[in-house]
């Protein structure tokens, strides 16, 4: 073959005409895997292995970055974006398994802790669980025992998916009318919060706008942004000799591994992962896609949800069956519990309902209803 693949250069509308990331569903995978491992195994070994947490960054810097990728195509596609029918997906797709869970906990605490202390620190988080804002309400020190301790990240979401959407509608429309472009907008609104969240994180905490501030996660903002950036022609140009290169999202995770081997700010280490995401988006020629395209660690991706909402609950199960609270046998029997569970959620429950969300969504999106 004449062509060396190394050389290879994604193309602008080689991108936009890419309709699915493939390769999200393995990263998904190995972020809840990297949660269930620090909430079970009681992290084992080296200072690597206490880093599972950052999974939730994963979690983070792929929703900002394929929401926001849509959203833009969207507008590209039909001339708009329809809030309508975004909302309509979102909350079909999130909100029911998210609830079932939580009344679950809510049945499990009153039958079986009734009167103790966890259960009346946990009915006392009952309104902010639900109403998605554990991470401004809830204390969560004391770390993974505080009951349903993990919904912190499904608020940071959730409040991602409220305010984001329409800040870009509207500053996207401002640039259209002012004949400027429509993207330099939303960057700046982006940098913006970018900056007052990284202040928020270094001041005194107590006041409830601070802890909104600080509570914008960085991968998500970082994400979108670059997803704003990779849809501008001249700036995909440029930045695809490197980022489309086929060793470059070995090397992002090569980092990646290395920054949580040895001290280092958190922000890089979230910088590498957007990166690696973009990276493995823009092209599905890469070092690393053969391994991103197996297909058991691709499935657990897309039940990777329904995974993060039930495995506490599996970890639960195991523990009356295996002694201690953590351990890595505990680690693997969780992980296989929940995998069976969250695979029969998904398929009699979640993906039903996420087909009449799109049902929905096309319908209140189509031409002639009314729509933002």
């Amino acid at each position: 073959m004449s062509t060396d693949r190394r050389q290879k250069v994604a193309t602008y509308q080689d991108f936009q005409r890419t309709k699915n990331f493939g390769a999200l569903d393995a990263l998904r995978a190995l972020s809840v895997i990297a949660v269930i491992w620090q909430h079970t195994s009681g992290n084992p070994g080296p200072e690597f292995f206490t880093k599972g947490g950052f999974g939730v960054d994963m979690f983070f810097a792929i929703s900002g970055f394929l929401i926001t990728t849509l959203l833009l195509r969207e507008r590209r596609r039909k001339g708009r974006i329809s809030l309508k029918g975004f909302y309509i997906r979102r909350v079909f797709r999130i909100m029911p398994i998210y609830y079932v869970v939580l009344a679950a906990y809510v049945a499990l605490t009153v039958l079986t802790q009734r009167g103790t202390p966890a259960s009346d620190q946990f009915l006392s988080h009952l309104p902010a669980f639900l109403t998605y804002t554990s991470n401004w309400f809830v204390d969560l020190s004391a770390g993974p025992s505080v009951t349903f301790y993990f919904a912190w990240s499904l608020a940071t979401e959730e409040q991602y998916y409220l305010f984001w959407p329409p800040l870009l509608v509207l500053l996207m429309f401002l640039g259209l009318r002012k004949g400027g472009n429509t993207l330099s907008g939303p960057l700046i609104a982006l940098a913006m919060l970018i900056l007052v969240s990284q202040i928020a994180m270094h001041l005194p905490s107590g006041a409830l706008i601070v802890t909104i501030a600080a509570s914008l996660a960085l991968p998500i903002l970082l994400g979108s942004a670059a997803a704003l950036l990779l849809d501008a022609p001249a700036v995909f140009e440029r930045m695809s000799p490197l980022l489309s290169a086929r060793w470059f999202p070995l090397a992002c995770f090569a980092a990646i591994v290395l920054s949580l081997i040895w001290p280092t700010p958190e922000q890089l280490t979230q910088v590498l992962m957007v990166a690696a995401v973009a990276s493995v988006c823009i092209t599905e020629d890469t070092l690393l896609h053969p391994v991103l395209r197996w297909r058991p660690l691709a499935y657990v991706g897309t039940i990777s949800y329904g995974m993060y909402l039930m495995h506490m609950l599996c970890a639960n199960v195991i523990r009356e069956f295996v002694p201690g609270r953590y351990s890595v046998l505990l680690f693997v029997l969780t992980t296989a519990l929940v995998i069976a569970v969250a695979s029969v959620s998904k398929k009699i429950f979640e993906d039903p309902l996420q087909r009449l969300g799109r049902r929905l969504s096309t319908r209140v999106a189509a031409p002639g209803k009314s729509s933002t």
